[in-house]
Parts: C-alpha cells; sequence; structure tokens
C-alpha cells in the first residue's frame, strides 16, 4: 500500500469497446496497480447512463422523505431487507475497532432474489428471504426503477470481475465460480444534514471494511467519504459528476492471496446538508468456499464458506436475529 494524493481515475469503456480478450490486458494491468496499493478508484466510461443516476436518487430522496411511520412499516427483518433507521446500526465485530456512537445514517436495503424453492430460503438461513417494498401507492415508480438500476450495474459487475480474473495472471472466467448466485445488497443510503462540528467518534458510517468482494458506489455531490491511508490518515473521495467509486473488500482480498487491499473507509457528514449514496455490493455465493482463486499459490488464509463469515458479521453488527446454520442446528 502506497500514500496518495487523490484517488485515480480508471477508463473502463474498453470493456465495450474490446473484440478479445487481448483487449482487455491494458485494463487488468490498471487494476493491478491501483487495487494493490490503494483499493479505491473511481470507474469512467462505465455505461450507466446518467438517466439512471438521477432516477434512482431521486427514488431515494423520495422514499427517505417519506414519514417515518410509513417506512418502519417495512423496517428491516431477519433477512437483513427492508428500511434500517438512523442509528440502526454499529460496527461491533471489525478490525478496526468497536465504534462506541451509532451510525448516523439510514438506508433502505434490496438484497438478492430468492426463490421460494431454495434449499436456503425454505430453512430461513444465509439470509435468503423476501424483499420488502414500500407502497406502491406511495411511491409507484420505485420498484421499477431499483430492480432496472441493480440488473445493469451487476451486468457491470460481472464484466469487472473477470477483468480482476486476468489481473491476477488467471482465465476470464477463472473467479466466476464464487459468484454462481451472488450475494448482493443495494442500499439506498441517506445521512441526514450535520453541524461542522460534531462530537468525536460520530460518524455517518464509522470506519469499516467492505465485507465483499467488489462495492460500486455512486454518490451525490456533497461529499464526505474518506478512505484511510498507510500512514494512518484519512483522504478525502470527492464526487466525480458520472463516475463511480469502485473499492475491493475482504473477499477480493482473500480470492486474491492477500495481493489486493481491502481499505478501511468512513462518512463523516459535515457539510450541513442531506447526504445521499447508493452502493450496490456484490458478494460471493453464499455456499462458495473461499480461497485463492490461483491454486498454484500457497494460501495465507484458511478457506472458508462466504455464509459462515457473512453471518457472523450480520448478527454481531445488526440487531436483527438473523439465523445461520449453527443457530438452525440449536433451534
Amino acid at each position: 500500500m502506497i500514500k496518495v494524493s487523490q484517488v485515480p481515475v480508471i477508463d473502463v469503456s474498453a470493456l465495450y469497446t474490446a473484440r478479445s480478450v487481448h483487449d482487455l490486458y491494458a485494463l487488468a494491468q490498471k487494476f493491478k496497480e491501483v487495487y494493490t496499493n490503494i483499493g479505491f478508484a473511481y470507474v469512467v466510461n462505465h455505461g450507466i447512463s446518467p438517466h439512471m443516476f438521477d432516477t434512482i436518487f431521486e427514488q431515494s430522496r423520495l422514499f427517505h422523505h417519506l414519514p417515518e411511520e410509513e417506512k418502519l412499516k417495512i423496517k428491516q427483518n431477519q433477512f437483513f431487507r427492508g428500511y434500517m433507521a438512523i442509528q440502526g446500526s454499529r460496527f461491533k465485530l471489525s478490525t478496526l475497532g468497536e465504534t462506541i456512537i451509532p451510525n448516523q445514517s439510514a438506508a433502505f436495503i434490496l438484497g438478492h432474489e430468492v426463490p421460494d424453492t431454495d434449499p436456503d430460503y425454505k430453512l430461513g438461513v444465509n439470509l435468503a428471504g423476501p424483499n420488502q417494498w414500500p407502497s406502491e401507492h406511495l411511491l409507484p415508480d420505485f420498484k421499477n426503477v431499483l430492480l432496472h438500476y441493480r440488473e445493469n450495474v451487476l451486468l457491470l459487475l460481472r464484466n469487472l470481475v473477470r477483468v480482476f480474473s486476468l489481473s491476477l495472471n488467471q482465465d476470464y472466467y477463472a473467479l466466476d465460480k464464487f459468484f454462481i448466485k451472488p450475494t448482493t445488497f443495494l442500499r439506498l443510503q441517506y445521512y441526514p444534514a450535520q453541524p461542522e462540528v460534531i462530537p468525536e467518534h460520530q460518524y455517518g458510517i464509522a470506519p469499516h471494511t467492505d465485507w465483499g468482494a467488489l462495492t460500486l458506489l455512486a454518490q451525490d455531490s456533497v461529499g464526505g467519504l474518506q478512505v484511510k491511508q498507510c500512514d494512518d490518515t484519512w483522504l478525502d473521495v470527492p464526487p466525480l459528476e458520472g463516475a463511480f467509486i469502485l473499492n475491493t473488500g475482504d473477499m477480493m482480498h482473500r480470492l486474491s492471496n492477500g495481493k489486493y487491499i481491502s481499505t478501511p473507509h468512513r462518512v463523516i457528514n459535515v457539510s450541513g446538508k442531506e447526504r445521499y449514496s447508493i452502493p450496490l455490493f456484490f458478494e460471493p455465493d453464499p455456499h462458495a468456499l473461499i480461497a485463492p482463486v490461483n491454486t498454484e499459490e500457497e494460501p495465507i488464509f484458511e478457506p472458508m464458506e462466504y455464509a459462515d463469515f457473512l453471518m457472523k458479521q450480520i448478527t454481531n453488527n445488526y440487531n436483527i436475529g438473523a439465523k445461520d446454520k449453527e443457530a438452525l442446528a440449536d433451534a
């Protein structure tokens, strides 16, 4: 990891212009440079239209301005889906230490679709359950806008994962086996306006690393995101119009056998304005065995099933009563 003066910008237009895998090698090399050193980048020319950004941010604003009693009708369930009110989370299980004050942010969380015939759905484990939606009478376009956005961004993420495969000197599809039925969470994140001076240890989102493989974040024009540098200073990640922020998480760190870093980051909103952001977390299949994609290397981590890791994080950081295999066995 090296200290940088600003987050780099990566042009991913080659995803759409490449005639063969060979045409993606330069992009893969850029990924290798960035994600071994800082773990965060802006991505531009990604194929998601400004109109798609505008419509989902508008739906987010409409949702978060609903009366609180309406939002609480779809309060976050045991499957980690629905509305999480302000101060609804606090990072108690983190390599960065336990936070003192709950996060000063709210979110609507949309999980991956799980058919009711799925074995996990039938058992009610591994967050396999139904999504929750606000009243169609109040927000008639909400569901369609979110599903359309998610569909398009997930396609982009799958293509990005394959470039990461190339960057690790593997076959283009080598990482696909870890994401056969990926775990995904789309969050409409809301940070209320706060004054310029706030209590110590009060954050919109406290310092943390992302659990999954990749996160694609769209943010509004307010700012407040910061990433931690190697000298323990914090670097601002100001909004860049039309760009996503792409960062690698804990599972990409493991899949790359420690090569790609999962960088701590936080949000402090002292702008005096409301802030909105929309991350989509792309995580492995719950039943994927997480081990280095390059099987010829000596692994630096013990293999683990992703569900075991995920459920430990969820049950320790969110008071939602999620069930895992161990809890089921004890029931």
